[in-house]
């Protein structure tokens, strides 16, 4: 009885192992097939791996690729959103550029950086294997976002500043009629009354030239990915 145990429990170790194999097999493909220029986050991938039918869990996928990335078949990237990974592709070196807020990566090359990782580390007295630049920044399409939404707020900020001002007029011109009539008490009340307005109309000035100044940090997910020769 208990060889038909022990026997049966190889068998079932045999199956989970044989199993394992052909769900690394089959999603070591799914990303060597990647069109190039596709940089996926783990979760992608195993959304792509259910989408073809593979009945596999979230975390074998995430073994399966750090996996594939100590081989060497697999890069991996790492940004403000995460890691995304890349299959390998020794006969096309290209770097990258990313952009913080959307994720939007672009594989480049350029003339310019090639040679220049091997020239740094043989300063530094390191052995040179390989190098890769990854360029962090913000992406044309976000920064005109961000520059619409800056504008758009400045304005509101500015018409507020005329409106303010233009309520301090207001007081000011009663106030210069009271002096001229000389009416000091009725002066100095409309004097008081055009300071909150031109208090106010300083603060919307501020902001509005603190809204036209500042970097903002906030981003939109999305999974857009380019290449560029």
């Amino acid at each position: 009885m208990s060889e038909f145990v022990t026997a049966n429990k190889q068998n079932q170790s045999h199956g989970g192992s044989k199993r394992q194999g052909q769900l690394h097999d089959a999603i070591t493909a799914l990303v060597k097939d990647l069109p190039r220029g596709t940089h996926l986050t783990a979760p992608e991938v195993y959304r792509r791996a259910k989408e073809q039918g593979l009945q596999v869990s979230l975390s074998t996928v995430y073994r399966t690729l750090n996996l594939l990335q100590a081989d060497g078949n697999v890069t991996m990237l790492l940004g403000e959103h995460g890691r995304r990974f890349e299959a390998r592709d020794s006969e096309h070196d290209h770097d990258h550029l990313i952009c913080l807020k959307c994720g939007l990566t672009i594989e480049f090359t350029d003339d310019l950086i090639k040679g220049f990782g091997k020239m740094v580390a043989e300063r530094k007295g390191y052995e040179h294997r390989s190098s890769r630049f990854d360029i962090l920044g913000i992406c044309g399409e976000c920064k005109l976002k961000d520059e619409d939404h800056k504008i758009t707020m400045a304005i509101t900020a500015s018409e507020n500043v005329i409106a303010l001002t233009e309520e301090a007029v207001v007081n000011l011109e009663l106030a210069l009629q009271s002096l001229q009539s000389r009416k000091l008490p009725k002066a100095q009340e409309n004097m008081s009354a055009a300071i909150r307005p031109l208090r106010d109309a300083l603060d919307e000035l501020v902001r509005s030239l603190e809204v036209v100044e500042q970097q903002d940090t906030a981003y939109i997910p999305h999974n857009n990915t380019h290449s560029q020769p």
